[in-house]
């Protein structure tokens, strides 16, 4: 499935730059960064950011849904599709909602939806997504919070554009019926 992403080796913060370039922007695309400088996740906590070692997802989805009955239950839905990936790989992950998962106790992906108005008129929402995916026990000690990677849990370093492309599949397969049904039944898509 292919998707519009819009990659950019160094900027401030992907969900930043989408925000502020929401109107010439579709439905679904992705802006993907190599290093975010200012990424930011709830209550404007610093994501640790680096490309070294194959890269980590650095992303944010452009979403314009014309229901959006569902959305305060978006964040939790973008964990569900991120926590079935990362089953794909091996592992266990746990929800600490809203916006994080968490392997073994610690921090692999964090997920920060944020809704742009214009005055009272609903814009749009961008769905920013961090996740650890090559960071290694060097990088994830400087982070501020107990974290991990695939990488540290795996030893193997993973592809991040066949990651993308996987999360993305999956999040544009099951986002119609998100839209009408919400997440009431869903706790892992799979």
């Amino acid at each position: 499935m292919q998707h519009n992403v819009i990659k950019i080796e160094s900027i401030n913060s992907t969900s930043v730059w989408a925000r502020k370039n929401l109107e010439s922007l579709n439905d679904f695309d992705v802006v993907s960064a190599d290093m975010q400088t200012m990424g930011h996740g709830q209550f404007e906590r610093k994501w640790f950011s680096s490309s070294d070692n194959g890269g980590n997802i650095y992303i944010s989805i452009v979403l314009k849904p014309q229901n959006i009955e569902h959305l305060n239950e978006l964040t939790r839905f973008t964990s569900i599709v991120a926590s079935d990936i990362l089953v794909e790989f091996g592992l266990k992950p746990d929800f600490k909602f809203p916006n994080d998962i968490l392997i073994s106790g610690k921090k692999i992906c964090g997920i920060l939806a944020e809704s742009v108005f214009q005055g009272s008129d609903f814009k749009g929402v961008v769905v920013g997504v961090g996740i650890n995916l090559n960071l290694d026990e060097n990088e994830v000690n400087k982070i501020d919070i107990p974290a991990t990677s695939i990488f540290v849990e795996t030893g193997k370093n993973v592809d991040k554009d066949d990651f993308l492309n996987r999360f993305m599949t999956k999040f544009k397969e099951n986002y119609n019926d998100f839209l009408k049904n919400g997440i009431k039944e869903l706790t892992y898509i799979q």
